[in-house]
């Protein structure tokens, strides 16, 4: 048997007053909804907004041409014969144009490292571009050729073609330095460059890709406050040595949207290598640009040198005060004001 309560309710839903009161409840549930999802909205909005901002974002670097022709895919396919590479001359080109690097470039380098796949780094160890591990190439495996090979095209991607890098002759002295390198046993970085060229014109297509950045984005420009460091974050790719200065230098620079290679060895080193990469090096301090001392320069350390990041500059240019690394010990942040001394020199953006 039905209730009055019951009855009263059924007939108060189907009268005109009912039927504003599911009105106003539906209303309310959806500014009760609204109301909740417009922080989410900003906060993702915001985030957005900072995540472009903090990870330097300058833009994709897309090439164009390095286009293999059939005559060259025949030279690949019969140098590679008996290798780790024989009848992948196709898969190879592949790999590069999924990481926009020129195929000719691409198949050159590889058939150089890798003694065209045939070298034990790609039958042995699966690391045809002889990648470094945790000391030299030899320690470094990885489970298959294809695994081996995209490492290799990421690394050439995001460290030489995103930094203008595109060609042998660029790429040369930052992937085969001739000068203090850790892999380079027998000396044959001295004929890197040559060796390279000689195997791109062999395989044909263009002698020059086209490698322009888009505007994506675009490099942040400093204005004398430092990005916020941590050790859990010191820089994408950033090879050198734990909580010394060069490690610092190098994640800082590459924060800022300025950033510098990760192969420059000891910071006595860094002022050549950087002005062969086309980087401004001179003797005048600037906010924003790397400060190097050369071996033992006013007090610096005698076998490696010092470098810091300049963040301010006084006195005409005679005195300037840097954020560094190492000064006060291995992994500590500091600041020091520095008056200008013979050996020193400064690391300003490429000209």
């Amino acid at each position: 048997m039905v209730s009055k309560r019951e009855i009263a309710k059924k007939a108060i839903k189907y009268t005109p007053i009912g039927a504003k009161i599911k009105a106003l409840k539906i209303l309310l549930i959806c500014f009760v909804v609204i109301i909740f999802m417009i922080p989410v909205v900003f906060i993702g909005l915001f985030n957005t907004s900072n995540n472009s901002n903090d990870d330097g974002d300058n833009g994709e670097v897309i090439c164009k041409g390095g286009d293999v022709p059939n005559k060259g895919i025949e030279v690949f396919e019969k140098n590679a014969k008996g290798g780790a590479f024989e009848n992948k001359t196709e898969d190879l080109i592949k790999v590069a144009k999924k990481y926009d690097i020129p195929p000719n470039l691409f198949l050159a380098i590889v058939a150089h490292e890798s003694l065209w796949g045939r070298g034990v780094n790609a039958k042995v160890q699966k690391n045809p571009f002889s990648l470094m591990g945790s000391g030299t190439i030899h320690d470094n495996y990885f489970p298959t050729l294809d695994k081996g090979l995209e490492a290799g095209a990421k690394n050439l991607k995001d460290l030489y073609i995103s930094e203008g890098l595109d060609t042998p002759k660029k790429i040369g002295p930052k992937y085969a330095p001739t000068v203090g390198a850790t892999n380079d046993d027998t000396g044959s970085n001295h004929h890197w460059i040559p060796t390279v060229e000689r195997i791109m014109k062999d395989l044909g297509g263009d002698s020059e890709a086209s490698c322009k950045s888009s505007t994506k984005g675009k490099k942040m420009d400093f204005n004398g406050k430092l990005p916020k460091w941590s050790d859990s974050d010191p820089g994408k790719g950033n090879l050198y040595d734990v909580g010394q200065c060069t490690w610092y230098a190098f994640g800082i620079r590459q924060k800022m949207g300025k950033p510098v290679s990760t192969y420059w060895h000891d910071a006595h080193n860094w002022n050549d290598r950087a002005k062969a990469e086309g980087y401004k090096v001179d003797k005048k301090p600037e906010p924003g640009a790397l400060f190097i001392a050369e071996q033992g320069a006013g007090g610096h350390a005698q076998s490696t040198g010092h470098v810091a990041v300049v963040i301010g500059v006084s006195d005409g240019g005679k005195k300037f005060r840097v954020s560094e690394m190492n000064w006060e010990g291995p992994s500590i942040v500091s600041e020091r004001d520095l008056t200008m001394a013979e050996g020193y020199s400064f690391i300003h953006d490429k000209e």
